[in-house]
């Protein structure tokens, strides 16, 4: 395929995964909070005892959103009256989910992802969470987790940005960060990782020539926040890299890029796509 760079991924230019759970009836009343739980709780079949949902799980239609960046709207959320709170790592403020902990719900910790080998897990406690038998989240998990097309000698270098201009962070992602673990899959080579960088690392001129990449993978707030493309290679050490030089930049929405939902094996094959072109 040819590639126009740079290159917009959104959300609605993938295809979430299609399966068709049966339903789980049961009398909870589900507050899926945790990134992308709600969706999980839906493709396990027990979407109707959602109450309530994070703003990350875009494929769950006509279920109220009650989180603002990952923080509760407290009030909204205890007027679902939810019995079941599904929390990771991210969601706060903890004063709200005393609150909710004090009306007796029970707040469920969701594990975080940050390989495709820790979907499997959290899809197992959202299963439990919810009622739903051990064979479904199973099932579940198999079609969330695409192919792995790990890269050969000739595959394109990626270095993943993670920006928030108004706040001046600036930093490159190594290991561990969840993106690596896509670039991975999709047949790419990520630079902070092969770097030897465990998590992120602030972003400077030095580091990003040393690495640099084929291509630069960022999502679509941190691109706006630095003022777009030219805000981007106004940054330290971007223009002088092979990616900078040519504009191969891949922006990928927010809601989709770090969330390892329903549309992952979506996200997974594109990103191939394009790297595939990268290292032509």
């Amino acid at each position: 395929m040819d590639v126009t760079w740079p290159v917009t991924i959104a959300t609605e230019d993938l295809q979430p995964i299609a399966v068709e759970p049966e339903p789980v009836t049961g009398s909870e009343r589900v507050l899926a909070l945790a990134v992308g739980s709600a969706e999980i709780v839906d493709l396990l079949g027990a979407g109707g005892q959602l109450v309530g949902k994070d703003e990350t799980s875009v494929d769950v239609q006509g279920v109220p959103v009650v989180t603002q960046g990952h923080q509760i709207e407290i009030e909204q959320a205890l007027a679902l009256e939810p019995t079941v709170v599904l929390v990771d790592e991210l969601v706060g403020p903890p004063e709200a989910l005393d609150a909710l902990a004090d009306t007796g719900a029970q707040i469920v910790d969701v594990p975080s992802v940050w390989t495709l080998g820790d979907i499997p897990p959290r899809v197992e406690a959202i299963a439990g969470a919810a009622g739903v038998d051990p064979e479904g989240a199973r099932e579940l998990s198999e079609a969330l987790v695409p192919g792995d097309r790990s890269g050969g000698a000739e595959a394109a270098r990626v270095a993943f940005l993670y920006l928030r201009g108004p706040s001046a962070i600036y930093l490159l992602g190594g290991a561990n960060t969840g993106a690596d673990a896509l670039i991975t899959a999709a047949g790419g080579v990520d630079v902070g990782a092969e770097l030897g960088y465990d998590g992120f690392v602030p972003l400077t001129a030095e580091a990003l020539v040393e690495a640099d990449p084929d291509v630069l993978l960022v999502m679509s707030d941190g691109l706006d926040s630095v003022g777009g493309i030219e805000g981007l290679l106004e940054l330290p050490g971007v223009a002088q890299t092979r990616a900078g030089l040519d504009e191969r930049i891949v922006e990928v929405d927010d809601r989709v890029l770090l969330s390892f939902g329903t549309r992952t094996p979506a996200l997974v094959d594109r990103l191939s796509e394009v790297l595939a072109e990268a290292d032509q």
